[in-house]
């Protein structure tokens, strides 16, 4: 099986740290169960504040000291043992290439991989705010590169890119975060972490 294996929030925990940085700095109070909705529900801080924080942080250090969920490297280890190929592929910018793979090596799971996919540069809408995320520019590039891969499935947990993924055709196995709980569809399955989709894959 060729899989395409998103970063954020699938071998890596980003919302959380992201949203924790965000509070502090900004004195306000996070739910019982932050994610990535929880930025929209925050109405004090403004909209250019969030994306110059945003930017900042992505910038500096960030990427470079994020924790892997604890069952990855292992299922990772395994799937690329068992013949698998894997091709991790994230929204991140191509600039952000060097502090991604020294992480990647860092975390003992670079080798795992065929390659590492980062947006191109460039390849972002001239008309979205910069600094902001751009959901459906992302889906563009990542359903592009599975089909250029000939992926057959895709560890993803953002909403817009697992139902566009499904939509071609794609396997997706959806990493269950508070931001995606209403995705469902065929060829999506839900998955509580990297144990539960080895199990679903056998290994």
């Amino acid at each position: 099986m060729r899989l395409g294996v998103d970063l954020d929030d699938v071998v890596a925990e980003c919302a959380l740290p992201y949203l924790r940085k965000f509070a502090e700095e900004f004195g306000v109070e996070l739910p019982p169960e932050p994610g990535w909705q929880t930025l929209d529900a925050i109405t004090e801080v403004s909209d250019a504040d969030k994306v110059r924080f945003r930017q900042r942080t992505y910038d500096g250090t960030f990427f470079g000291e994020l924790e892997m969920y604890t069952d990855a490297p292992a299922v990772l280890e395994r799937l690329a043992s068992a013949g698998h190929e894997i091709y991790f592929v994230t929204a991140r910018a191509e600039r952000r290439r060097v502090i991604t793979e020294t992480w990647l090596r860092d975390k003992g799971i670079f080798d795992h991989a065929k390659a590492v996919h980062l947006r191109p540069q460039g390849d972002f809408s001239p008309t979205r705010t910069f600094g902001r995320y751009d959901p459906s520019g992302s889906a563009r590039y990542k359903v592009g590169l599975a089909e250029e891969l000939e992926l057959h499935a895709f560890c993803e947990d953002d909403r817009l890119i697992s139902q566009e993924l499904a939509q071609r055709g794609i396997r997706v196995f959806l990493f269950d975060h508070p931001w995606n709980r209403d995705v469902e569809g065929p060829r999506i399955e839900r998955v509580s972490g990297w144990s539960e989709l080895g199990e679903k894959l056998g290994l």
